[in-house]
């Protein structure tokens, strides 16, 4: 029976475990030094020098289970099992005394006794201490003369630990996956595990359960590796009869098979689906140091798909292009070279991307170098057909030059070689790079010298990203507008977002088709019907590939000792044909958007030549014909129907005509005798003669007796040499027959996949036309009136005119409408927005900003009315925050992004301003955002400035080239507009001039602040503002000349 912990976890061991009724805290590390990092918070340590008890728990197994041993059988029930070899893990290692009692307690875990593990005294397998500069956290030492105390099967242990320090093993024994020592205490307080009874912590979970328990390590941030037996006892003990052996050698192989974090896990039959729709990619970083700016060479997978992106790249001082990778890609995993990335860049990496786990590599052994990448590759196996002929993929040929790296593309190549190596650490290389899916990566701005006519997606830089909530959780566009029905329609949709386009014939074509689903609200609705009973057929695709990997015999996996294999083919075989199913679905789509008008809806809905969507009926009938379904999911092997597969129908042949020899010769044996004969036995006692006993006279001497059976029709069994022969023939045919019987399921998988590009461009068509659903959803359910926006091209005269617009994210029916026109008649591009605060000027500003890049994506918009010209980049600097981790203080923050925005803008740019100037002193902010602002006159780009400073807006009042705006409010009649208590009503409402006041007292007066403080801080403000005025009177009476005009002013003192 299962069980469940404080934390509302069940124990999923069964009686595997047995808790005790007291709820003992469970015990952390103290004294040793562990390099698995825990991300989760709350996690209980104990910094004094008391040595921490832990709990120990009575793990009640009916018999322990040692599959070490050589008498082990496997159909041995596991209740019926004797633990048999000394080895066995419960107990203690040679030196140690063997008696101990039921209740003997601990008084600390191995692990934090052993002096090799203590801060004070661990090193790395190369025997590096921490403050080596080439220290690897990765690897530990573990001496030789603890390896010499251990039992086999520990010992095995140690040395994968040694190698993997940063990995959580899941080590099998039997049918069990067991956690020792450090990752014992993970078991028990990240999964709810109990402690076995043991001087060193234990805990573990049974097979079966892998699935769940792995998945759940792996959110936490966790690196695991499945560690298995990868032969039987009987086996081992062959092999300790073959040849001479020690007593280390007299324990089962095992071999990691697969190693999983976050940025490089695969789903399969042991780990089923991804729980989340959007992509975690491993990230390899290679750069090389430039005067003032960085070169760097990138290359990332999402593992679950397989597609390998390189890219190499010039950037700034600031990465801004590395971060806009970062943005569009999200990193579960950074690879980086030790001692070659820049301080500067560590600095980047650690305040944007400082959550996320980063593994430090040595330089050419692990972070291979372009040559030496380029070697690997045509050595190994990953691009060679079924004729053993070598092939580069046609991406990377652009990067090679008769077998060498181009030196334009040495750093990418380089990054390629990080993530080789660690695609193969983590046994995951074989399946990643068979499947030749290579994509060059070119940042969106990196053609920002050239036309911008030319451009082919809209600039959204890492810092617009962010202000702007594009990606993410609530109150994102990416949220807002993802009513995907797919898992692979929402992947996309964050395509689209990071990458608006610019070019008007595919905006176009994009509005269009989601205007006809707008409109066919029936078609609609079935099409997002349809596509929600699909699998995720992109990631499908890639997980099928690994089943029927033909490098796979080359794998650990293949030697394997798994005591669920029979549910792992099964699920394997249920993938296969619930994908199959999914796109013989989908071809339901073709028929449902005949005769639609949209040009872009017939290309992903209607065959060619009218459209790309394949008609797959053909190939899908020969997977559906080539075996017995049902019979394939009941008993989890797949047996071919004739035609499917060439060497199992020679088997079969090879049978059929065997058996028809063995028909002959009886047949020419009754000729002889003159009587009925028959054969007699199985397996290897087959094709024995049955003679009657009264024919036996004519027996001859090639006849070699076998048996007799007596009864009413007693005979005598003879074999001869052509019987023999006959046994020996289909012996040896069925042998080949059940061989390849054994990789059928991955033949046919194999054949899926072979079929690969035609399943991709399906998927392709099903993933846009989700997305096209998924906006003209939003477009329904959105309650103001939605507009698809009229687009123009590239122009001098860039404009922006938004008519009755609201914010896309915000779901409210009261919601105030605004107008917004930049570039439009008499309104200049530029406006100069102030506004009480709370008033809506920063709501105004990212509503106008998510508005263009919403038209630009194709995507209706809320508005009455929308009309723009192209905009090429979008620029924002909003809000104010102490970059604590870079030293960099608001003011400095402010200031480079501002600088970065003059650098990059031009006239087709749109640029949104938030109180530049704030976060220093009011005279340098305030003479700061003044000459600031002339500077974006004279570039002209579409832009919102908002302020608080007064006299900045004084100081523009009249000028051409700016146009001055507020976010209207209401005071009540009888209040006088002095009181510091005054109440006023936000309108949120955007008008032509200036706002008098920032009405700050009454945001005070909401957050809560005393009366008295609120009096007492307006009467300052009044002091002030009055010795201002005087200043600016006298001022302008020392440079006045005219008598009259001096006596006016000085009476208004």
């Amino acid at each position: 029976m299962s069980k469940r912990t404080s934390l509302g976890q069940t124990n999923t061991l069964f009686n595997y475990f047995q808790s005790p009724k007291d709820k003992t805290p469970k015990a952390e590390p103290t004294n040793g030094d562990s390099n698995l990092h825990t991300p989760k918070k709350g996690t209980t340590t104990n910094e004094s020098d008391e040595e921490v008890k832990p709990v120990t728990k009575k793990r009640n197994r009916l018999a322990i289970v040692d599959s070490d041993s050589s008498e082990e059988s496997t159909s041995t029930p596991v209740s019926q099992k004797r633990p048999k070899l000394s080895e066995s893990f419960l107990n203690k290692s040679i030196n140690q005394s063997q008696e101990k009692t039921e209740t003997q307690s601990t008084e600390t875990w191995l692990h934090n006794r052993l002096e090799f593990l203590k801060p004070s005294h661990i090193r790395d397998i190369n025997k590096n201490r921490p403050d080596h500069p080439d220290y690897d956290e990765r690897t530990l030492h573990v001496p030789d003369e603890f390896l010499n105390k251990q039992t086999p099967a520990m010992r095995q242990w140690w040395l994968l630990k040694s190698k993997h320090y940063d990995t959580v093993l899941f080590f099998k024994v039997g049918k069990f996956y067991e956690f020792y020592h450090m990752d014992a205490v993970i078991g028990v307080n990240n999964l709810g595990f109990s402690y076995m009874k043991g001087d060193f912590a234990h805990s573990g979970f049974p097979e079966s359960a892998y699935g769940r328990m792995a998945s759940s390590l792996i959110e936490q941030g966790f690196k695991i590796a499945r560690v298995e037996q990868t032969e039987t006892p009987e086996m081992m003990a062959e092999r300790c009869k073959t040849k001479r052996s020690g007593k280390f050698d007299k324990v089962v192989n095992r071999e990691i098979c697969q190693i999983s974090t976050q940025g490089t896990c695969i789903y399969g039959a042991q780990m089923r689906e991804a729980k989340q729709a959007l992509p975690y990619y491993m990230i390899a970083i290679a750069e090389k140091p430039l005067t003032g700016r960085s070169e760097f060479g990138v290359c990332f997978i999402d593992t679950t798909i397989g597609t390998f992106h390189l890219g190499q790249f010039d950037d700034d001082k600031h990465c801004s292009r590395l971060l806009g990778l970062f943005a569009e890609y999200t990193p579960a995993l950074i690879l980086i070279e030790r001692g070659r990335l820049q301080p500067s860049t560590q600095d980047v990496l650690k305040k944007s991307v400082g959550n996320v786990k980063r593994d430090t590599l040595t330089p050419n052994s692990q972070f291979l170098n372009a040559q030496n990448t380029l070697d690997a590759l045509s050595k190994g196996c990953y691009f060679r057909d079924k004729n053993d002929e070598f092939q580069w993929p046609p991406v990377l040929c652009d990067l090679i030059d008769h077998g060498n790296p181009k030196p334009e593309f040495e750093l990418a190549l380089k990054a390629l070689g990080a993530c080789l190596w660690y695609l193969k650490d983590s046994e995951l290389d074989i399946y990643m790079l068979s499947m030749k899916k290579f994509q060059m990566y070119e940042p969106v701005d990196s053609k920002a010298d050239n036309d911008t006519v030319k451009r082919d997606f809209m600039v959204l830089d890492y810092v617009t990203i962010e202000n702007l909530s594009l990606l993410g959780g609530a109150g994102s566009l990416q949220t807002t507008l993802d009513f995907c029905s797919t898992a692979f329609g929402k992947r996309l949709l964050q395509q689209w977002i990071c990458r608006p386009l610019c070019r008007i014939d595919r905006i176009l074509e994009r509005q269009n088709a989601v205007e006809d689903l707008y409109l066919n609200n029936e078609i609609r609705q079935a099409a997002r019907s349809l596509l929600k009973k699909l699998p995720d057929l992109e990631r499908q695709i890639s997980k099928i590939h690994t089943f029927g990997n033909r490098f796979s015999s080359q794998h650990p996996d293949s030697r394997a000792v798994l005591y669920e294999n029979k549910t792992y083919s099964k699920r394997k075989i249920l993938d296969l044909i619930s994908t199959m199913q999914g796109f013989e679905r989908a071809q339901e789509i073709t028929r449902l958007f005949q005769g639609c008008d949209s040009s872009l809806l017939v290309k992903l809905t209607q065959l060619p030549p009218k459209g790309r969507f394949l008609d797959i009926t053909e190939t899908l009938q020969f997977f559906k014909e080539a075996f017995d379904q049902k019979q394939a999911e009941t008993e989890g092997k797949i047996i071919p129907q004739p035609g499917v597969d060439d060497e199992y129908d020679e088997a079969e042949r090879d049978i059929s005509r065997v058996q028809e020899r063995s028909v002959a010769y009886l047949e020419e044996l009754e000729g002889m005798f003159r009587c009925k004969l028959s054969y007699f036995g199985t397996d290897k006692k087959r094709f024995q003669i049955e003679v009657p006993e009264h024919k036996t006279n004519k027996v001859t001497s090639e006849f070699q007796l076998e048996g007799t059976r007596k009864g009413a029709k007693p005979c005598k069994r003879y074999s001869t040499s052509t019987s023999r022969q006959i046994l020996a023939d289909m012996i040896r045919a069925e042998t080949k027959r059940n061989k390849i019987v054994q990789d059928l399921n991955r033949r046919i998988f194999e054949k899926f996949s072979d079929n690969r590009a035609i399943w991709e461009q399906v998927t392709h068509c099903l993933m846009m036309l989700d997305v096209l659903c998924s906006f003209a959803e939003y477009a329904r359910t959105k309650p103001q009136n939605i507009c698809f926006p009229a687009i123009h091209p590239f122009r001098s005269s860039a404009f922006v005119d938004v008519k009755g617009g609201v914010h896309p994210c915000i779901n409210l029916e009261d919601f105030v409408p605004n107008d917004t026109q930049l570039g439009v008649g008499d309104n200049s591009k530029l406006l100069l927005l102030t506004g009480p605060n709370m008033g809506g000027k920063s709501t105004l500003m990212r509503q106008v900003a998510l508005i263009i890049i919403m038209a630009q994506m194709g995507c209706p918009v809320p508005a009455d009315k929308c009309e723009l010209s192209l905009v090429d980049r979008i620029f924002t600097r909003l809000g104010a925050s102490d970059n604590i981790l870079q030293g960099q203080s608001t003011f400095l923050i402010e200031l480079s992004e501002a600088a970065a925005i003059l650098q990059h803008a031009t006239r087709n740019s749109f640029v949104l301003i938030d109180e530049l100037g704030r976060g220093t002193s009011t005279h340098d902010g305030n003479a700061i955002a003044t000459a600031y602002l002339k500077k974006l006159i004279e570039l002209q780009s579409r832009t919102i400035f908002s302020t608080h400073y007064h006299s900045l807006v004084e100081y523009y009042q009249g000028q051409s080239g700016i146009q001055l705006g507020h976010m209207a409010c209401m005071t009540e009649d009888d209040q006088d507009e002095d009181d510091p208590m005054l109440s006023i009503t936000l309108l949120y409402q955007l008008k032509a001039g200036s706002c008098p006041k920032s009405y700050g007292f009454n945001a005070a007066k909401l957050a809560g602040l005393p009366k008295d403080i609120i009096k007492n801080a307006h009467k300052i403000a009044t002091e002030l503002e009055n010795v201002i005025k005087q200043r600016r009177a006298l001022r302008s009476i020392m440079l006045c000349t005219d008598p009259d005009a001096i006596r006016e002013m000085l009476k208004s003192l």
